[in-house]
């Protein structure tokens, strides 16, 4: 079990947020379950949603026929505003969600984003030069793990509230998790196409490049991150002049048990296929929670410049995706002590698949 994180500040790390085991009450424990366990049924039900309508239908059940209907037709409202349900829902969520773990906090690696177009002048003066602007960013977010918990506490974070959180264009199309989401932050779909569009339009932008190979190689005992032929992004960044933040979330391969082994077929058919491939067991009483007694640490990276390419040939892109994987290596090195502990660390490394 990794030591509970540090909460002070240094040069090198801004610590954005952190709760504190001591204040955490078992009813946090029980109202984080609570968030942690809609957002997990959200996720898997909302891709049954075109069955458990067709079933409704079938069955004559004409009132969850409606409701299913209902809740798509309000996922699908244009706009990305809150109204004061949706607000106070984040609010819940955003309280509760972080104090289900052990302990969790979330560092900056060369200040805390700017909130863009922001009129406010209550940032205290040492905060200012972190709070400069700047150029449009990538968040790329390691490891994805069996349901991207460090993903999923970013994108409620109110330092990231204008960053469009991009997933699986499948879920991002299903209705109850694509009005979920909308409640809690602000998603997109992780098409090409939709990612242009996003850049096009000057949003920052957040992703699991890992995918569904990540999660397929998430194992409790081994830190693994699925980058080597995942180039795509880098060459997004470069044409359209982004700048690459590296994530990596200490502790969200704890989370579950999942089975090892045949690699080959759950990522070179199944995930090939858009299918995940894991078969998970999270908290012992009830397998959908992941286990509670974990601490979190999310780090983000300081921004990797790149130089806006329209056209990048295919070795100038690998050189910055190069760049990226030494990036992410080295920032999973600098913070492993401070959560593993220097005798862990010493023998623990980052595989990169």
């Amino acid at each position: 079990m990794a030591p509970p994180p540090s909460t002070t500040k240094s040069s090198k790390t801004t610590i954005a947020y952190a709760t504190d085991p001591s204040k955490i009450t078992m009813a946090d424990k029980i109202m984080g379950a609570l968030s942690i366990l809609m957002f997990v049924s959200t996720w898997i039900s909302s891709l049954l949603s075109p069955f458990l309508l067709l079933r409704a239908l079938y069955k004559g059940q004409y009132v969850w026929a409606n409701i299913i209907i209902g809740i798509t037709l309000v996922a699908y409202a244009p706009g990305d505003q809150k109204g004061p349900m949706a607000q106070e829902f984040h609010k819940f969520v955003w309280y509760y969600f972080p104090r289900y773990f052990q302990s969790l906090t979330v560092e900056y690696e060369g200040g805390i984003p700017p909130k863009k177009n922001s009129d406010d002048t209550s940032t205290p003066a040492s905060n200012q030069q972190q709070q400069q602007p700047q150029q449009q960013t990538f968040y790329a977010i390691h490891p994805h793990g069996a349901f991207s918990f460090g993903w999923a506490t970013l994108f409620c974070h109110p330092d990231l509230e204008q960053v469009r959180f991009c997933f699986a264009p499948a879920l991002y199309a299903s209705p109850f998790f694509r009005l979920f989401s909308r409640s809690t932050g602000t998603p997109g779909s992780a098409s090409k196409s939709e990612m242009i569009r996003y850049m096009k339009l000057g949003n920052d932008i957040a992703l699991p490049p890992g995918g569904f190979e990540e999660a397929t190689l998430t194992s409790p005992n081994h830190d693994r991150v699925f980058i080597k032929k995942r180039i795509g992004f880098v060459k997004l960044c470069l044409q359209h002049g982004l700048a690459i933040r590296p994530v990596y979330c200490f502790g969200e391969k704890a989370l579950y048990w999942n089975l090892q082994g045949g690699f080959d077929f759950r990522i070179n058919v199944l995930n090939k296929n858009g299918l995940p491939a894991i078969v998970t067991w999270g908290h012992p009483l009830i397998p959908l929670l992941p286990r509670s007694n974990v601490d979190m640490k999310i780090v983000v990276g300081a921004p990797m410049v790149m130089p806006k390419i329209e056209d990048p040939t295919n070795e100038v892109v690998k050189q910055w995706h190069d760049k990226y994987m030494a990036a992410l290596t080295k920032l999973f090195e600098d913070h492993k002590e401070s959560y593993y502990g220097p005798e862990i660390a010493k023998t623990t490394k980052l595989e990169l698949w």
